[in-house]
């Protein structure tokens, strides 16, 4: 609630309050006088207490009773003494005083170490795998009740980042638009992947190899596997895709049970290899490499979280220049 309505609905029977609160018709900076006029009960030690003239001081409180229908202070014995609707209304003027204060010394602070926030993040399946163990054994380390929300990356991601119910998306995104950040965490490049003991392939894989092998293919969001496509139909390579699947999950028993070929990114193919059973070539035709980023929603550049866990990403995974921002 706007703070003017909240003083006219607790001044209640103080009528005018609302029209004096229209900075249209009154200046707010004279509702000072009705607290230096209590302060000294003395126009004349108002006005230079302010720095004004005595008449500045005269003309405002005019104004003032005006707009309160009020006289606001009236001259005793003692001096100019307040009026009933003019004490409610300093008792007010000082609440508001103080909410105010409150606001402006309001510094938002973020503690890991005590900290049990959960923080939403969109990735890839990929970095589900290879990033994700990574990430929580520091954060065990370093912010031991701090929790990740996973998310798969899709065409909402960028909305949730606006919103903020996300707070972070990883991995080969498209351009979003205005408004939104990016950072360089690390270059990636495509490979291949294949059975170990594949029958027909060996240590080097031929452009003929790969044109004529089964190949897995996986359309997933966040991976920058449209490069790939883009490439093959430009060079004219063919590829025959005998299964095609959502998710890079369960991927490995499909290539070590069918000796599918299958392009993947460098660090998950890696990832798999270590299991004994994969082994990983290199493409017989160049693609371009990408980077993996982090993004977020210019909104929260400056919050306190989010900046802490994008510094532990960057910290992780950045390969150079970890405060590069795009």
């Amino acid at each position: 609630m706007h703070l003017c309505d909240m003083l006219a609905q607790d001044l209640g029977g103080c009528p005018g309050f609302r029209g004096a609160c229209e900075v249209t018709n009154i200046d707010l900076k004279l509702l000072a006088v009705v607290t230096e006029l209590h302060k000294t009960r003395s126009v004349s030690q108002t006005a230079e207490n302010l720095d004004l003239s005595q008449s500045a001081i005269s003309m405002s409180l005019a104004k003032l009773r005006k707009h309160f229908n009020d006289p606001l202070f009236v001259r005793t014995s003692s001096g100019m003494d307040p009026t009933p609707h003019a004490v409610e209304l300093i008792g007010l003027l000082k609440n508001a005083e103080d909410i105010l204060q409150t606001a402006l010394d309001l510094h938002v602070v973020f503690d890991p170490l005590i900290s049990d926030r959960r923080f939403n993040v969109c990735s890839t399946d990929i970095a589900q795998v290879t990033l994700m163990p990574r990430l929580m054994h520091r954060l065990r380390r370093i912010a031991p009740n701090v929790g990740i929300d996973l998310r798969r990356i899709s065409e909402v991601t960028p909305k949730l980042l606006e919103t903020g119910e996300v707070d972070l998306a990883l991995g080969f995104i498209l351009p979003m638009g205005a408004g939104f950040c990016q950072q360089r965490l690390f270059k990636e490049k495509f490979v291949c992947a294949l059975r170990r003991e594949h029958p027909r392939v060996g240590d080097v894989l031929t452009i003929e190899d790969f044109q004529n092998e089964i190949h897995l293919a996986i359309t997933t969001c966040g991976t920058g596997h449209g490069v790939v496509e883009k490439v093959l139909q430009a060079k004219n390579i063919r590829r025959k895709v005998g299964l095609v699947v959502p998710s890079f999950l369960g991927i490995a028993s499909i290539i070590t049970t069918l000796d599918y070929l299958t392009i993947l990114p460098e660090q998950l193919a890696r990832h798999l290899a270590g299991g004994g059973n994969i082994k990983v070539l290199p493409l017989p035709f160049s693609v371009p490499s990408y980077y993996i980023m982090q993004h977020w929603h210019e909104r929260y550049t400056n919050d306190p979280a989010s900046r802490w866990l994008r510094s532990v990403m960057a910290d992780l995974f950045s390969v150079r220049d970890p405060h590069h921002v795009m």
